[in-house]
């Protein structure tokens, strides 16, 4: 008899969210954590902020899922009842998430010792040790998500560790020849800011540093990461860790030392807030799966048949000698679009029963520089979470798993609000994907709303989705300082990120002879087919258009004069005759997020209350409706607004019986994107769902409804 069905190892952001995906779905699960808080480098004792691959500057790319859950809690804590992002009160937060969960249980300062084997290919127990004493935990199935591996390694797992060489993988990014260098590690600091004068005198032991040996390195008083304080990668960042640790100590001092008493740097009424005291690692084992993710990989966006996450954030490839290189302190290659990962990356080619996330999947050394950040391992631990309540489901292994069951994993992820590029909600079991769907109101296409004006002195543009078989003009919001002709060309695309211009449908040109702010209405005057049009402004000095900051589904700001073209923010226009892109059918299109050819969720029209309503096929037995709201993925996590304004506040769900509404639940104050309602089983025709408010944008918006009985 086991004594749980999964263990997880490491209770970094990886482990958490396999812990919890697992527990959710039904496993009992035991979560190791060698720590006394859990967040890994999240935590209070590293402070690393969590990034992914809205970080990369794709378009809402942000991560959604569990990871997601993370984010919002810390950034506005229902504990502390306000934002506690890398704080010491974070920690609170994560033990909270993990409490909540009945089927886990938690062992901090516990160390995973060794692999009990029960054969050479599979793990039957695992020593640990803490306080109380060395004890065993058993399981059929282990996610090691400790960094380092520690289980894994243990058990025999096959791992590599440093560089491949470039011929190996045939990656450009790679050394010459294979080494055992990886990338460093790291102590953060916060300063604080007096108002008076404050002196410091570092150590004896402390480094020091003159202004030529922190080239590249920003290094004002109050900089939020002092990432780049870095050291290790040309020793074992496991075995070497205490060295490392000190050295990364003297540094530290060292650095502080130049900032407060070399140099201008304004440094003179600031102190030490915090001084980190345990390493954060960037890369030490990667351990082998049937899959290795390389640079070719993460940069084409191969699209894998057994995809279950992504990544986005640029291959960010370090210096082994860290603050030491004369060099800059790393190198970021940005990537044109995100990338899939699929789940022969997560399993184990030599043991049977162990999968892994975080920083230790299987990959080489340059896709890792990608995918090891922690909005990605986040996703990645909640694919190895589901996939264990699989293996449990079917007793079988992960490798067969992706043999036979990979369509159910993915369907399940994308239920639990994760994102797999191409891949929409089959799932037949949800009653809302037959049903019929209206709404009070929706949005037609247009960005009415701009924070400021922007220059237009190179050329710009813009794509949209038309749905209306004709385009009479298309209006901007300009300012002219003085006389201007102004040209601009409409040309049919193929996505909202095909900046090609190949397929011209109509140039129109206006000459305004004196200074101007107001709508222009640029004639176009065809008949078109419904789909994707870009529109390009010429350069000219002379004026400004309208620009909002913040992106819009369905909507592309192009920059010509960039070399990745796609831009973030909407610039202020509108189509006639109108178009509407975001009709009330989009919440069961199987998609809960924008992309480049679809806006995927319904907007309504201006102003509360708005309503959706869904119609059943037939009278149906129902207990559980799953929302999905708004809240922004275009934003990376650690800049997130909490609550973003486009996220639904307050709202009623109402089920229907033959023409009448009963209410049936009520929430005031939402700020999560994701809300899953639980209830007795009610037959019913179908559900209202009245929207209120939102927490400040002017339309309702919802991505996705699902409804089940289960």
């Amino acid at each position: 008899m086991y004594d749980y069905d999964v263990i997880v190892i490491g209770g970094g952001i990886a482990g958490i969210c396999a812990s919890i995906s697992s527990a959710r779905l039904g496993c009992r699960v035991a979560l190791v954590h060698n720590r006394p808080v859990l967040g890994g480098n999240f935590s209070s004792e590293i402070r690393v902020h969590i990034c992914g691959a809205a970080g990369g500057g794709h378009m809402f790319a942000r991560e959604s899922g569990i990871i997601d859950e993370i984010v919002t809690e810390t950034r506005f804590s229902s504990i502390f009842g306000r934002n506690v992002w890398l704080e010491a009160s974070q920690d609170i937060v994560l033990l909270d998430l993990v409490k909540r969960e009945p089927n886990i249980d938690l062992y901090l300062e516990t160390e995973a010792k060794e692999a009990i084997m029960e054969n050479s290919s599979r793990i039957r127990a695992i020593r640990v040790e803490n306080q109380r004493g060395s004890f065993t935990l058993s399981a059929p199935i282990f996610i090691d998500c400790s960094g380092d591996g520690i289980i894994a390694y243990s058990a025999g797992a096959e791992y590599r560790i440093g560089r491949e060489g470039k011929d190996e993988f045939n990656e450009s990014l790679a050394p010459e020849k294979p080494d055992k260098y990886t990338l460093g590690s790291s102590l953060l600091f916060t300063t604080k800011k007096l108002s008076h004068p404050v002196k410091f005198t570092p150590p004896e032991w402390a480094y020091r540093f003159e202004e030529k040996d922190l080239n590249y390195r920003s290094h004002s008083p109050n900089e939020v990461n002092y990432w780049w304080i870095e050291y290790g990668g040309m020793l074992d960042t496991i075995r070497d860790n205490d060295k490392i640790k000190e050295e990364l100590t003297k540094i530290l001092f060292g650095v502080w030392d130049h900032i407060k008493n070399r140099g201008n740097h304004g440094a003179d009424n600031y102190i030490l807030d915090w001084i980190g005291q345990v390493v954060g690692k960037r890369e030490s084992r990667r351990f082998m799966g049937d899959y290795i993710l390389t640079q070719k990989d993460v940069e084409e966006g191969t699209l894998f048949d057994d995809r279950v996450a992504y990544g986005g954030w640029p291959i960010d490839l370090h210096p082994s000698k860290g603050i030491f290189d004369p060099g800059p302190p790393c190198e970021q290659h940005r990537l044109r679009d995100i990338y899939s990962i699929p789940f022969r990356c997560l399993y184990s080619k030599n043991i049977e029963n162990l999968m892994f996330a975080g920083r230790n999947i299987s990959a080489t050394h340059v896709a890792l520089g990608s995918a090891r950040v922690q909005g990605t391992c986040g996703v990645l631990g909640q694919v190895v979470g589901t996939a264990s309540y699989l293996c449990m489901k079917y007793g079988v292994t992960p490798r067969e798993i992706y043999n036979s069951h990979i369509k159910e994993l993915q369907q399940l992820l994308l239920r639990e609000d994760c994102y797999i590029i191409g891949i929409k909600n089959e799932d037949e079991s949800d009653i809302a994907k037959n049903s019929q769907i209206t709404a009070s109101s929706s949005k037609s296409l247009g960005i009415d709303e701009f924070k400021f004006l922007s220059p237009v002195s190179f050329p710009v543009g813009q794509s949209f989705i038309l749905t209306s078989s004709k385009l009479n003009s298309l209006s901007l919001y300009l300012s002219l300082e003085k006389e201007t002709q102004i040209t601009l060309s409409v040309y049919k695309v193929g996505s909202l990120r095909d900046t090609g211009l190949n397929n011209l449908l109509a140039t129109s040109t206006l000459v305004k002879e004196e200074a101007f702010e107001g709508w222009m209405d640029f004639y176009i005057g065809k008949e078109v087919d419904p789909g994707f049009y870009l529109f390009k402004l010429e350069g000219n000095k002379n004026f400004y258009i309208g620009f909002n900051p913040r992106s819009f589904p369905g909507v592309q700001r192009i920059d010509f004069s960039s070399e990745f073209k796609i831009a973030h923010g909407v610039y202020a226009f509108r189509v006639t005759p109108p178009s509407y892109p975001y009709p009330p059918e989009n919440i069961i299109n199987g998609i809960s997020r924008p992309t480049y050819y679809s806006s995927n969720l319904w907007i309504s029209d201006k102003g509360f209350p708005q309503n959706i309503d869904i119609t059943f096929p037939e009278r149906t037995m129902i207990n559980t409706i799953y929302l999905t709201f708004d809240t922004y993925l275009d934003c990376p996590e650690h800049l997130r607004e909490i609550p973003e304004p486009e996220c639904v506040r307050d709202y009623v769900i109402y089920y229907k019986i033959d023409g009448e509404k009963r209410r049936l639940i009520e929430v005031l104050g939402n700020h999560f994107r994701r809300r899953k309602h639980r209830f007795e089983d009610i037959e019913c025709d179908g559900i209202s769902i009245e929207i209120l408010s939102t927490n400040g944008d002017p339309y309702a918006r919802i991505f996705e409804v699902r409804i089940y009985r289960f």
